[in-house]
């Protein structure tokens, strides 16, 4: 079907932009058939998707069914177990390592088929298009020495279209990049836009050749409106900004001609947008997290990926003519905001229009420093063109910063203090993605997330009494507390299965479900009666109030049940927030309901301290090499895992007794 577009595109790329797609309703159709696809492929041959046992079969038969399925996160491509990979090793032709953006994470390796390469430099083929002409001048400043690298792409894309491609010897300088630019005159030019930028500062300074590309197409890191306007300006150019990440296959989403939102690569990509903190997809047009479903995948199909990247969706036709959704941002990234005393935020974005706005910066690094004598203080290390005025340029910054907000708050205040250093070259080293950097000299532990059903709350007298009154509606005879407190993990139906198991009564499927709509209908009045605090809960929680610990409760009761039982319980004034489950978020021993309880509180997985009380919580934690504390409540060891996981070995010193020996941890 694709390639009879690709076929009809060759004709109607003037009249519709770069889309194979002539309407929604083909859009659509394509879609929802290479989704499903996806979707059979994955389950047949990925480890990883094979683990989900209660999986739907048969999905998806709508868009709408695609939130039926569960999350893929980026902490399980960087843990790789089950291994995600769908094909054998012999059809892996270029294996890419990430590394994390954090200080501990593992890195994440992704990896793609000669089948996946191809696909990409088609998508770049029909991009580039729009702007690029036979016989132009291509200017790469992308690395282009590696096979199916985003360089080599580009460079293969370029020869397709009858241009010649160039590839830049050294973009790590501004003065090189600058040099190389005057040496080969491209019409058009591909890489990142900071260096593109400062390059453009540092030839309006020097009295050298000013560059005057036609276009320019910059990708991999964001791109302010500062940015943009300015290249737009000083070179006299045309910018076209992208969207991608190496788990989209490097493309993703393209501006047209008519600069409104950039255009989904929808031969490959669905996506999605969610909230960030609930999973919910969101409505049309809604700012939320971009979540990506590859398409026509061969070796790592991704399914709901969280990118952690932030944008929105319009399903609107261009003037263009392209119906494919358009992208709007993406201009932020989750837990790269810098939080400020007094609750104020400077994200990213704010701090890059307000430095780069700046006459004569070129480039900069944020670091927000809490000291280990409660100060917070952001360091700025600001590059700029040799011939700007130090001092008046300092001026000017803190001109600019003062516009913002959150930080003439805090600086008003006494809150926040601003330690500006101004580098010698114009551009920085940067050792991952330029984003600004929290450094907490205090305790690192800034968060602590507790379990709740058998860490803050006894409900094991609940959970008994509705067994055995699910067993007694069928005729069968009461079980021990012992033995439902040692078959405890996955929920009602797995304890109910397991019982009958470990008793070896035969129970058929329509007595399962009798027995679990009985448990499901008396449990809630069995948990209101029976369900109490452990003694050593309030105090401790107080104290890490008064400590000015984040608190969240972690737990896999559905989340409106887990709110009913917090506030029964006289929690909520201890809380942060409540994180149970939901239709989207798989049940620990998965890390989704950890992972999503530090975007509430707005920290790195590091930050956060998470305390349980089975081998599931403390498997979560590990696969997130999140701290974790085992509190022992009972003698009685559990016997299973909800899902068939097997713990890491629990390290020494990691299981308390009572909850006061969370504080005394703490301080050490």
């Amino acid at each position: 079907m694709l390639k009879t577009l690709m076929q009809r595109e060759v004709s109607g790329q003037c009249e519709r932009g770069f889309c194979p797609f002539e309407t929604r309703e083909e859009r659509d159709a394509y879609q929802l058939a290479h989704i499903r696809q996806t979707v059979a492929h994955a389950r047949a041959n990925s480890g990883f998707y094979r683990q989900f046992l209660r999986w739907p079969e048969g999905l998806p038969q709508s868009f709408a069914d695609l939130q039926r399925l569960p999350f893929t996160w980026p902490e399980d491509l960087a843990r790789n177990d089950p291994p995600l990979i769908a094909a054998p090793r012999n059809q892996v032709a270029r294996m890419v390592t990430l590394e994390s953006s954090g200080t501990t994470g593992a890195p994440k390796r992704i990896a793609f088929s000669d089948g996946d390469l191809e696909n990409t430099i088609d998508y770049f083929q029909r991009g580039m298009s729009q702007f690029t002409h036979a016989g132009d001048r291509v200017g790469i400043a992308f690395p282009a020495t590696q096979s199916g690298s985003i360089g080599q792409g580009l460079f293969e894309a370029t020869r397709r279209l009858k241009a010649t491609p160039l590839t830049a010897p050294d973009v790590s300088s501004a003065d090189a990049m600058l040099a190389w630019l005057r040496t080969e005159h491209p019409d058009v030019l591909f890489g990142l836009p900071v260096p593109f930028f400062a390059a453009a500062r540092l030839s309006l300074s020097d009295g050298g050749l000013v560059p005057h590309p036609r276009a320019i197409l910059i990708s991999a890191d964001h791109a302010c409106e500062a940015i943009i306007s300015g290249l737009e300006s000083m070179w006299g150019t045309s910018v076209f900004n992208h969207w991608g990440m190496t788990e989209t296959g490097y493309g993703g989403a393209l501006e047209c001609v008519c600069h409104d939102g950039l255009h989904v690569r929808e031969t490959d990509l669905y996506l999605e947008i969610v909230d960030p903190l609930t999973g919910t997809v969101l409505p049309e047009g809604t700012y939320g997290e971009i979540t990506i479903t590859t398409l026509r995948r061969e070796v790592l199909p991704l399914i709901r990926y969280r990118t952690g990247d932030l944008g929105r969706l319009v399903d609107e036709s261009c003037t263009c003519g392209n119906v494919s959704r358009r992208l709007y941002g993406p201009d932020g990234r989750l837990l790269t905001a810098l939080e400020l005393p007094e609750g104020g935020r400077l994200t990213r974005g704010a701090l890059d229009e307000a430095l780069f706005a700046t006459d004569g910066v070129t480039d900069y690094a944020a670091t927000l420093v809490h000291d280990d004598i409660g100060q917070t203080i952001l360091q700025l290390n600001v590059a700029s063109i040799a011939t700007a005025q130090k001092d008046g340029l300092e001026q000017s910054i803190l001109k600019q910063l003062q516009r913002l907000p959150a930080f003439k708050q805090a600086t008003g205040l006494g809150h926040l203090s601003l330690d500006l250093k101004q580098a010698d070259e114009a551009l920085l080293p940067h050792k991952s993605k330029r984003v600004p950097v929290r450094q907490n000299c205090r305790s690192k532990t800034k968060a602590v997330l507790f379990d709740l059903d058998g860490t803050l709350a006894h409900t094991l007298p609940a959970v008994h009494a509705a067994v055995n009154c699910a067993r007694a509606f069928v005729g069968r005879p009461p079980v021990s507390e012992d033995l439902v407190a040692r078959l405890l993990g996955g929920g009602a139906f797995r304890l109910i299965c397991t019982i009958a198991e470990h008793l070896g009564e035969t129970i058929k499927e329509e007595e399962q479900k009798v027995q679990l709509d009985h448990y499901l209908a008396s449990y809630p009045m069995m948990e209101e009666q029976m369900a109490r605090l452990y003694p050593d809960v309030v105090p401790v929680l107080q104290r890490l109030t008064e400590e000015a610990y984040r608190v969240v409760v972690v737990t896999n009761k559905c989340q409106r049940d887990a709110e009913a039982l917090v506030r029964r319980l006289g929690l909520s004034a201890f809380l942060d927030a409540i994180v149970g489950k939901t239709p989207t978020l798989s049940s620990k021993p998965r890390p989704d309901l950890l992972l999503m309880a530090c975007r509430h509180v707005s920290l790195a997985v590091g930050e956060c301290l998470f305390v349980g009380d089975g081998p599931e919580d403390w498997s979560a934690a590990q696969r997130l090499t999140m701290p974790a504390l085992l509190i022992k409540r009972s003698k009685i060891e559990r016997e299973i895992l909800p899902v068939p996981y097997v713990a890491e070995e629990i390290m020494e010193g990691r299981v308390i007794e009572s909850l006061k020996d969370l504080m005394a941890y703490l301080k050490n």
